[in-house]
């Protein structure tokens, strides 16, 4: 839903109009080792044959150029993750479409390298000399969130968000700039300064964020950099009635009241959000906001817009009780061999050429998000190093539950929190109604 903003993944099509000659660019140029031999045919899951001919097809054909890849398509919404079935159709392809490779979703990788239907790359990084070590410790450890902890897949990039300042701000504010990683405690704490004065001159917030519609989401934010859990799968049921939430909503109900942050609803109605009231949300790149989190791909708006003051990253939000974690990062997709792939040394080498360093570098010139290499200029660039310091925060569980009912269920929190924030309900009332809601929507397994 709103991580499509959170994740700049709007310019998916932009990166598609790009992709044809990003990857021609790269073609030839992937490594100059003896080509294995050579199979006839190689088939591959991917979202359609129009996009993997241009985001990978060049790249492939290099290592393999006599090769024909057959693709069998995953862009059918029976295998997308809001399909409570999700999981029997992907079964399905993998035993009756035998793929020797597989490009995935994050959700469908998950749920394949659950249930056992992926080979373990460990072994095959190891036998084929392939130094896991260069790659960026936070894509591994995605890679390695699932059940068993093991490396079933490898993405090529990754996205992360961090802590965007504005320098000339704190400095008319007399407001000491921040020089370290940030809690988000600390964040709205450093935020709450500038509002002492919040109907100033130019009108300034302490924090904002253009995905920012209602309070609950930067309480799940936080939730979710905090490690605090919105659903029990052992016991089923709603987590809201802990102390650490009681804590976060009470925290971010008070920073709310008091005009740190605005939390305000899209005047477009649907699905689809203009770029001009994008840009009018954007109180930070007008310089009207001290600051923000946002994605890697913000260093690139940012740039855009020539903006007419000083402005610094710095890593985080980081985690209160492990500060190494932080920075909301995420895989998009992930390179997997199906563990009953027929031709699984062949695919190796082609998830070898797509990991390859001038692939990076071919990622890094399209805004194809962060190349995962260590040695690549992208992570030794001052703008962009901040994104690989953190490792990211194990994912939360998922609710075991509809998802017409969990549309239900956000709409009661979002409603229960924003009533709370507008001072209609107490914290612990609130709380109390969202966990009412969980008992009544949440199956019951007796």
């Amino acid at each position: 839903m709103r991580a499509a903003f959170l994740r700049a993944r709007g310019r998916s099509l932009a990166m598609a109009v790009l992709a044809v000659g990003m990857i021609a660019a790269s073609s030839g140029c992937i490594g100059k080792s003896q080509p294995p031999e050579e199979p006839t045919e190689l088939t591959i899951a991917f979202i359609n044959q129009m996009t993997f001919d241009a985001f990978y097809g060049s790249a492939f054909q290099s290592v393999y150029p006599n090769t024909s890849f057959k693709i069998v398509p995953l862009l059918d919404p029976v295998y997308s993750s809001n399909n409570p079935d999700f999981g029997v159709a992907l079964k399905e392809m993998f035993e009756t479409k035998k793929p020797d490779l597989v490009i995935l979703w994050d959700a469908q990788y998950k749920y394949a390298a659950d249930a056992g239907w992926l080979r373990d790359l460990e072994n095959m990084a190891s036998l084929n000399k392939f130094d896991l070590g260069t790659l960026h410790e936070g894509m591994l450890d995605r890679a390695r969130s699932n059940e068993e902890g093991k490396l079933y897949g490898l993405s090529p990039t990754f996205n992360s968000s961090a802590v965007y300042y504005n320098k000339t701000l704190f400095q008319r504010y007399g407001v000491p700039l921040p020089d370290q990683d940030m809690t988000w405690d600390e964040i709205l704490r450093l935020a709450g300064l500038f509002v002492d004065q919040p109907e100033g001159e130019d009108g300034v917030r302490g924090l904002s964020m253009k995905s920012l519609t209602k309070p609950f989401y930067l309480m799940s934010d936080i939730a979710k950099t905090e490690g605090i859990e919105m659903y029990d799968k052992v016991a089923n049921r709603l987590a809201f009635d802990s102390k650490a939430w009681h804590a976060l909503i009470s925290n971010v109900t008070a920073a709310y009241q008091r005009g740190t942050f605005v939390a305000e609803p899209y005047k477009t109605k649907g699905q689809h959000i203009g770029l001009d009231e994008m840009r009018d949300r954007d109180l930070f790149a007008q310089g009207k906001a001290a600051l923000t989190v946002e994605s890697d791909y913000y260093v690139t708006e940012l740039k855009r817009l020539y903006v007419d003051f000083e402005w610094g990253v710095l890593p985080g939000p980081v985690q209160t009780r492990d500060p190494s974690r932080g920075g909301d990062i995420s895989v998009d997709t992930m390179f997997a061999i199906p563990a009953d792939s027929g031709h699984p040394k062949e695919a190796w080498k082609l998830i070898e050429a797509v990991m390859s360093e001038r692939m990076g570098e071919v990622f890094a010139e399209r805004d194809f998000g962060l190349p995962v290499r260590l040695n690549g200029r992208m992570a030794k660039n001052p703008l962009y190093e901040v994104f690989y310091k953190l490792r990211p925060v194990p994912l939360q569980a998922e609710y075991s539950i509809g998802a017409n009912e969990k549309e239900e269920l956000m709409k009661i929190i979002e409603d229960e929190t924003d009533a709370a924030t507008a001072g209609r309900k107490s914290v612990d009332d609130a709380i109390a109604a969202i966990q009412e809601a969980g008992s009544r929507l949440l199956p019951d397994r007796k």
